[in-house]
């Protein structure tokens, strides 16, 4: 019997490669184990008692077990399809100077499975991609209804931490509000983190502010009450803390922890990129720096006598998309450490140094564990995989939102 051989009219493409529609979940969720965990623990460690002077414990070397179970097993008995996190630890009393080091039980972390999912409580759950705006600094331009003049703002905005709102009034004076608070001439600022002197504050911006009928840093110091570095810090320590006793030590403290304290300002490395390219900076640092606040007056300076553009903020360059491992890291893994490092310190201030102290005495991995679970079972961005067919479980892996903690909305 004859056979009939099949004809192939299309092209045929061998090398190209293997598509997988789950590879985003799965590469972040890499990210987060690899790397992802390392970077959070390092934010909490070293983690002191409440003096400073008794101990001292660090965290690191985090290793992820094997599953002792299997998804669909975990599906079929209503389990987490989960791994034991464990890390290394090491307690150093600083009174007598013996170490203690050892494996500390950080909880079991929730797994991905190789569709991109998540087993918990038996049910298959997926973490939706949110889309956020990007860190950095953007510049807008309003109406001045009084004077008729087009007047420019600009915003810092970091990934964690304080806002800074730049604006410039109808009188040329530039004033800046930290959070939303009262504002302040932007000079109080300069001087305090140590541009004191007036002669080079006009120096720096004498090639922006070269408007003869505008003199922005003229109207500004001419507004600014204080001349010296001290007094810019209590002026700011004023409007940020109203009623409360006024000493230079604590203001010097304020600002630390508002610009440039990393644990609690971060610009992240999307917001250093984005500042950098923005301003013409060459800067590293994931924190505020002198640098960036000149270039930001000076950017603003020349928008107001009409060189450079405005952003806007709606516009997808300025948006970003956070994955999973991103977001896991970020939010509830985080908020966890958090919990733990409190309640370290709390039994640190209870053990005395003449006790032979582990760090498995004090490591407790319930805030972990009980933050982590809360995100996977509460959260707007945790939700039930959709299994009507396929391809809505492909098109719900790799959906995108704006709701959430952090999101737009």
């Amino acid at each position: 019997m004859q056979s009939n051989d099949r004809l192939y009219w299309g092209k045929n493409y061998p090398d190209l490669p293997e598509l997988n529609l789950n590879q985003v979940q799965l590469d972040s969720w890499k990210w987060f184990l690899e790397i992802g965990v390392a970077q959070s623990l390092s934010e909490i460690t070293p983690i002191e008692d409440f003096t400073g002077k008794n101990w001292n414990l660090e965290l690191f070397g985090h290793t992820v077990e094997k599953p002792s179970l299997t998804p669909q097993t975990a599906m079929k008995k209503g389990l987490t399809f989960s791994a034991p996190l464990r890390i290394q630890a090491k307690l150093t009393n600083k009174q007598t100077g013996k170490v203690a080091s050892g494996e500390v039980f950080l909880g079991d972390m929730p797994q991905m499975t190789d569709r991109g999912t998540f087993i918990i409580n038996g049910v298959e759950r997926t973490i939706i991609n949110q889309v956020v705006r990007s860190p950095g600094v953007y510049f807008g331009a309003e109406l001045d209804a009084a004077s008729g003049r087009v007047v420019h703002t600009a915003e810092l905005r970091p990934i964690r931490g304080t806002w800074l709102e730049f604006e410039i009034s109808k009188n040329d004076i530039i004033s800046v509000r930290i959070d939303r608070r009262r504002k302040f001439p932007v000079t109080t600022l300069l001087r305090a983190m140590g541009l004191s002197d007036s002669v080079s504050l006009t120096d720096h911006f004498k090639k922006f502010d070269s408007d003869a009928n505008h003199k922005y840093l003229d109207s500004t110091l001419a507004k600014d009450p204080t001349k010296t570095t001290e007094e810019a810090l209590i002026e700011i320590y004023k409007k940020m803390r109203p009623g409360e006793p006024i000493v230079l030590e604590n203001a010097q403290h304020l600002l630390f922890d508002l610009f440039f304290n990393p644990r609690r300002y971060d610009l992240g490395q999307v917001g250093r990129y984005k500042l950098n390219k923005r301003l013409n900076l060459t800067a590293k640092s994931t924190v505020l720096t002198r640098d960036d606040l000149i270039a930001t007056v000076a950017y603003l300076i020349g928008l107001q006598n009409g060189q450079g553009k405005t952003d806007d903020i709606d516009h997808l360059a300025n948006r970003r998309v956070r994955r999973v491992g991103e977001l896991i890291a970020q939010t509830a893994f985080r908020d966890g450490l958090l919990r733990l490092e409190r309640a370290i310190k709390e039994k640190m201030s209870l053990v005395s140094t003449e006790e032979l102290a582990t760090p498995g005495q004090l490591v407790n991995a319930r805030p972990v564990i009980a933050a982590v679970n809360e995100f996977f079972r509460s959260s707007q961005l945790s939700q039930i995989l959709e299994q009507t067919n396929p391809l809505a479980e492909i098109d719900h892996l790799r959906r995108l939102t704006v709701m959430g903690r952090g999101g737009i909305t």
